[in-house]
């Protein structure tokens, strides 16, 4: 799974806003469920709610894009370590 870190990256990089606050909210669940947390908020339709809520518009893309980098991560590993290594 990319960081928080690369999350607001890849955010900051496709839109202009790291919509941090978006990516905070999705991955709260982790410090309760740990690897188990994308059972909450890791659908398109509560990401694009929780993105709207805290960065309007913007927010609802940088949702998106952290469920795509979720899945795009712990399908191929490789990828994650090389958009760590680029952003």
């Amino acid at each position: 799974m990319p960081s928080n870190h690369t999350h607001k990256k890849i955010s900051k990089l496709l839109l202009g806003k790291n919509c941090r606050l978006t990516h905070e909210i999705i991955d709260y669940p982790v410090r309760f469920l740990g690897e188990k947390h994308r059972v909450l908020f890791h659908d398109p339709v509560s990401a694009a709610v929780i993105g709207y809520v805290t960065n309007g518009p913007e927010g609802v893309y940088s949702g998106l894009l952290h469920l795509a980098a979720d899945r795009i991560c712990s399908k191929y590993k490789i990828v994650e370590k090389l958009i760590e290594y680029l952003l």
